[in-house]
C-alpha cells in the first residue's frame, strides 16, 4: 500500500494542474481514485482552499440526500403520512447525496460553507464568492439563466474532475438549458422547503430533464448529454490534464465547455435551418 501523500504535496500538484489564486473552481471528486491522503478528506478541502487561496471559491453540486425527487416525479405523489413525516430541506443541516462524491459532505461540513435554496439542484460554496454564487436558486431555474451554474460561468469558472469520470461535468446542465433545440423534455417534481416563517411547505420545480434532456439520451444504457459531449470536448484537447495523487484528473474553462456544449447539441439536434448556417 502507497503511502499518503502529504497535504503539502497535494496543494502543490493541484497548482501545477492550473488551480491559482483567486480561481472560482467547481469541483467533482472521486476520494477512491484519488488514493490516501494524509489527513484524509478534509485535508483535500484544505488543499483546494489553499490552491485558491483567501480570494478564491470552492463550490459542488451537492444535491440532498433525502429528495423527493423520484417520489413526486411527473404526477407521482406521496401519501398523507409520508408527505407529513419527510422532513423540509434546510441548508444548514441537510445531508448530501452519495452518488455525487464523498467529498460533498466533507465541503459541507467545512466553516463558512454556503448552501443554495434549491434542494435537488443544491449547491455548495467556500470562499470569496460564496454568497454570490448560491443565491438566489429558484425551484424553476435549477440549472439554467439566473442558477448558480449561470453564474459560476460568467465568473469565469472552472470545473475540477478529480478522478470524477465525465458523466460528472454538472456544468453541461447550463449548456442543456441554454441550447436552442426542439423537443426538449422538461419535469415536475415537488419539494418540501421552509417558508418565511420556519413551516414546510411543499412547492413544484420545474426544469429541463437533467437525466435525458432528449428521447435518444434517456435510453437505458446509453450515454447521457453530458457525458457524451465532455467526450467530444476532451477529444478536441482544449482543457488541462494531469495527476492528483493517484488520479487522472481533467481542469475544463466553464465558459468554453458551455459554449462548446450549446453548439454541439444545436448542430446535431436543432432546426434544419439553424445546422445548415453553421
Amino acid at each position: 500500500m502507497s503511502e499518503p501523500l502529504p497535504g503539502g504535496e497535494l496543494t502543490h500538484q493541484l497548482r501545477r494542474l492550473g488551480l491559482a489564486a483567486g480561481d472560482v473552481v467547481m469541483v467533482h471528486a472521486s476520494l477512491k481514485a484519488i488514493g490516501p491522503v494524509a489527513g484524509g478528506a478534509p485535508q483535500i478541502v484544505r488543499a483546494l482552499q489553499e490552491s485558491i487561496g483567501p480570494g478564491g471559491t470552492l463550490m459542488a453540486y451537492v444535491s440532498w440526500d433525502r429528495s423527493p425527487y423520484e417520489e413526486t416525479l411527473n404526477g407521482a405523489t406521496l401519501g398523507a403520512a409520508a408527505r407529513e413525516a419527510w422532513p423540509a430541506f434546510d441548508p444548514a443541516t441537510a445531508g448530501t447525496e452519495r452518488s455525487f462524491g464523498l467529498l460533498n459532505a466533507f465541503i459541507c461540513h467545512t466553516p463558512g460553507v454556503r448552501r443554495s435554496a434549491h434542494p435537488d439542484a443544491n449547491m455548495a460554496a467556500l470562499g470569496a464568492k460564496a454568497d454570490e454564487l448560491v443565491a438566489p436558486h429558484s425551484l424553476q431555474e435549477g440549472y439554467g439563466p439566473g442558477s448558480p451554474l449561470d453564474r459560476f460561468v460568467h465568473l469565469g469558472g472552472q470545473v475540477l474532475l478529480l478522478g470524477a469520470p465525465l458523466d460528472a461535468v454538472t456544468v453541461l446542465h447550463h449548456a442543456e438549458t441554454l441550447a436552442d433545440i426542439p423537443n426538449k423534455r422538461r419535469v415536475r417534481y415537488e419539494q418540501p422547503v421552509l417558508d418565511e416563517r420556519g413551516r414546510k411547505v411543499w412547492r413544484v420545480a420545474e426544469e429541463c430533464d437533467t437525466n435525458g434532456i432528449l428521447d435518444g439520451f434517456a435510453q437505458d444504457g446509453a450515454m447521457d448529454a453530458v457525458e457524451t459531449i465532455a467526450r467530444a470536448y476532451v477529444a478536441e484537447g482544449r482543457h488541462r490534464t494531469g495527476r492528483v495523487g493517484q488520479a487522472d484528473c481533467h481542469l475544463f474553462d466553464a465558459r468554453d465547455l458551455v459554449r462548446f456544449g450549446k453548439a454541439w447539441l444545436e448542430q446535431r439536434f436543432g432546426k434544419p435551418a439553424q445546422r445548415s448556417m453553421r
